[in-house]
């Protein structure tokens, strides 16, 4: 993986070396949490993934849905944002991936008509994804899909079936009654940080992908060689944060990995988007996460090199295998002597050459490993930078409290 930066003068190394020191202590827990594999810490979200059941869970799965053509992951935010984005990087349709995250009528009419043609229950799978047990989209969205399944399928489609979550919840309760495979996370993982537990790991196992690969990379985030890349990233953002930095682009230069950035975009947004910090005081230093791709170039790539104030870019991007050669002749010929690849690689470096130009603060990253292994060592990165940077702003990393105000709302507005 290949990492490059491009700072303010103000954003010296001293003040990040600074920034580096003062994360040590919290360095060395995150190590003793590795260590200990300790399953009470908030941290643990990083090493679940070495445990020797969740591999046996995962290789009992793949048995049991051998076959199915489509999977239905029914979740919201940390839920499903992971495995969608995963599966869109890689680009594999084996099995074809199917997400009801929000209520949408539309959308489950759509999913129900494009599940018509299948004439077995056992070319379907249903993962539903719910840590508490209680989120209103993912109840109601499950409910009336099983339903609707159940009169196409019987009783069978619950064979089909799988429920994530706390153990204990009324939602597992209620799968065991159902006959459903019910498979518990920890406890301890807040959903945001859940992609490297079952809440990723069962549905990546389904679509077929390499969970094996994916993990290595999850727990290479941890290592000496990417902790310190860590380190001085996040002491970098905190030192943007104080600067009243309060926009933070996530520029996904190859589309697929919009997802990606959808993912971080909660991921950041959920830890650091505090209204107090741990000591109870008024927090004023949060940052809105945003997401882009080269399309925005033709739409708001003229904010972006207007030296608009107080945004950080963040670069992800990787070399796609495929490739077409651009023709000689016709409306393309002046690019003829190029493939399609050169020219985004061009116009990639020609985005990052405007930027050092016009003085405008990123940061690149560029997978330079298989792909499985370098979302995975992406994602490990960033779960625990962003871990980094809240221990620096002092703010509680993993709590999320206001949003719990909409859920009494809507509880309010139904009687419930």
């Amino acid at each position: 993986m290949y990492f490059s930066y491009f700072d303010r003068e103000a954003v010296t190394p001293v003040a990040i070396d600074r920034g580096v020191k003062k994360l040590k202590k919290y360095r060395a827990h995150v190590q003793s949490v590795k260590e200990h594999n300790d399953s009470a810490a908030n941290e643990y979200s990083l090493v679940h993934a070495q445990q020797p059941d969740l591999h046996d869970t995962l290789d009992t799965i793949k048995k049991q849905f051998k076959g199915i053509q489509h999977l239905v992951l029914v979740g919201i935010g940390g839920s499903d944002l992971g495995t969608k984005a995963i599966h869109e990087a890689l680009g594999e349709d084996n099995v074809t991936l199917h997400s009801l995250d929000t209520i949408s009528v539309h959308n489950m009419s759509m999913l129900l008509a494009s599940l018509k043609s299948v004439r077995s229950a056992s070319k379907v799978a249903v993962c539903v994804i719910s840590k508490s047990g209680n989120t209103a989209e993912t109840l109601v969205n499950a409910g009336v899909l099983l339903d609707a399944l159940e009169q196409k399928f019987k009783k069978a489609i619950y064979a089909q079936t799988i429920f994530i979550g706390n153990p204990d919840t009324d939602f597992m309760k209620t799968g065991k009654r159902l006959g459903v495979t019910t498979v518990a996370m920890p406890e301890i993982v807040g959903g945001r940080y859940s992609v490297a537990t079952e809440v990723g790991l069962v549905p990546l196992a389904l679509l077929g992908h390499d969970t094996d690969a994916f993990i290595s990379g999850v727990l290479d985030a941890t290592t000496l060689e990417f902790e310190s890349v860590v380190a001085e990233n996040a002491a970098r953002i905190a030192v943007y944060l104080n600067k009243n930095y309060r926009s933070y682009n996530f520029f996904a230069f190859e589309p697929r990995l919009a997802t990606l950035g959808a993912w971080y975009r909660q991921l950041f947004a959920e830890s650091i988007g505090k209204e107090k910090d741990r000591s109870g005081k008024k927090f004023t230093k949060g940052v809105v996460p945003t997401i882009s791709t080269p399309t925005e170039l033709h739409s708001v790539g003229q904010l972006y090199l207007s030296g608009f104030a107080g945004v950080y870019t963040d670069f992800v991007t990787f070399d796609y295998d495929d490739n077409y050669s651009v023709p000689k002749k016709g409306l393309a010929k002046r690019y003829g002597k190029f493939d399609m690849q050169e020219v985004a690689t061009a116009i990639y470096g020609g985005v990052i050459g405007a930027y050092q130009e016009r003085g405008l603060s990123h940061r690149a990253t560029i997978f330079t490993e298989e792909l499985p292994y370098s979302l995975g060592l992406f994602m490990g990165m960033r779960m625990l930078e962003t871990m980094y940077v809240a221990e620096l702003l002092n703010l509680n990393a993993f709590d999320q409290p206001n949003v719990e105000l909409y859920k009494i709302k809507t509880r309010g507005i139904l009687g419930l």
